[in-house]
């Protein structure tokens, strides 16, 4: 009997343990020998041992790439998370809950579509030749303000980060909402009737609160600002030079664009790990403390 049940649930595993095998531990341990070779996809590897991944931390271009994505988590993690705080201490004054669901269904909107179809949106936007924005400023008098916003090597990491801002911010702001709705409303009622401002209130008791969801919303973001591709690959390609280059970007260009297929899976193998550490980092740090 305890056999048949076995046997039954290992059927249940089976499809999910393919899958898994087929679309990741296989393409993983295929770049973990790839990356001890030279290999330009054409010809036999030539195994090189490690000499791959010391030439990533003697690369220039390799921490230029790391650099801009720190870069980027201030607008993937710190701008989102603010905003979110901010727009949910506000939007939860609201009495009609009419107003309330419109509000959070609008700044959520961006988050539901995917990123890589918002680059495409956006880089319209940012063109300098028709685009709105600029459109806007030469419209208004100010045409100083217009640039090519995706090709100057000071604006196109802010430009491209605005997107990333207006991407995640709803995401947090929704869970930052169903957070607050948790709460018990008498807290509020009860620091009221004791006289304290709004600053207060939400500073003494709705962001202690809120704690867990602030921790879900810092580790996703922080992740994705890690792993993000698909934003760069569409609105800039890393480019103009390496103003916008990040670790995925240079891995794609590597092994795609000029076929070090070796190199290109050490990048990969060392994005990897900084991802996990960084996520064993926050988890670490943040992890509930009884």
């Amino acid at each position: 009997m305890l056999n048949l049940s076995i046997t039954r649930n290992a059927l249940y595993v089976l499809p999910s343990l393919f899958i898994y095998c087929v679309f990741l531990l296989f393409p993983l341990m295929t770049s973990l020998g790839v990356s001890v070779t030279e290999w330009d996809g054409g010809s036999y590897p030539v195994f090189v041992g490690l000499q791959n991944f010391i030439g990533i931390f003697n690369d220039p271009k390799f921490w230029i790439a790391i650099g801009n994505n720190v870069k980027l988590m201030g607008f993937y993690t710190v701008i989102p998370i603010g905003l979110g705080l901010v727009l949910c201490s506000f939007l939860n004054e609201l009495k009609n809950k009419k107003e309330l669901t419109m509000m959070r269904i609008l700044f959520f909107m961006p988050y539901i579509m995917p990123m890589a179809v918002l680059g495409v949106v956006w880089r319209w936007l940012y063109n300098p030749a028709f685009g709105p924005i600029d459109q806007f400023f030469r419209y208004i008098g100010m045409p100083s303000m217009a640039k090519a916003w995706l090709g100057d090597f000071d604006w196109a990491l802010p430009a491209t980060g605005f997107v990333a801002v207006w991407y995640f911010f709803g995401f947090c702001l929704v869970l930052f909402m169903s957070g607050i709705q948790r709460m018990d409303p008498s807290i509020h009622e009860a620091s009221e009737l004791d006289g304290s401002t709004h600053w207060k209130k939400f500073v003494r008791i709705t962001l202690p609160a809120l704690l867990p969801e602030v921790r879900v919303a810092l580790i996703l973001t922080v992740i994705a600002s890690l792993k993000a591709f698909d934003l760069i690959y569409v609105m800039t390609q890393g480019g103009p030079g390496t103003s916008t280059l990040i670790t995925n970007m240079y891995m794609y260009q590597q092994g795609f664009d000029l076929h070090h297929f070796g190199y290109a899976s050490a990048v990969a193998l060392v994005s990897m790990a900084i991802v996990f550490a960084v996520n064993g980092f926050l988890h670490f740090v943040l992890r509930e403390r009884h």
